[in-house]
């Protein structure tokens, strides 16, 4: 297997977490549809305006400074890369 192959840690536990949640929908169904049913209405009552615009506001704030700090990785990683190097012709000097 090759290191692209196997899968991030990350990925495993969503993975279990999807089949976990697949067998328990399937053994107890109604339970799962009134758990969503909950979920739905809880979601439904929360005030959206509230919890949006602290969002939005933090996430604008913290956009640029994201931004420059990514440029600076992906120029470093550009400055630092390894390129082959090419041997220059030999030239017979008198």
């Amino acid at each position: 297997m090759n290191a692209a192959d196997t899968p991030h840690p990350a990925e495993l536990c969503i993975r279990r977490t999807l089949e976990r949640t697949e067998d328990y929908v399937r053994r107890e169904p109604t339970k799962a549809v009134g758990a969503a049913l909950g979920a739905g209405l809880v979601l439904t009552l929360l005030p959206a305006r509230s919890l949006v615009r602290p969002l939005a506001i933090v996430g604008a704030a913290m956009l640029p400074p994201v931004l420059v700090g990514l440029g600076l990785i992906k120029a470093f990683e550009l400055c630092f890369q390894n390129t082959p190097r090419t041997e220059l012709p030999a030239t017979d000097s008198p």
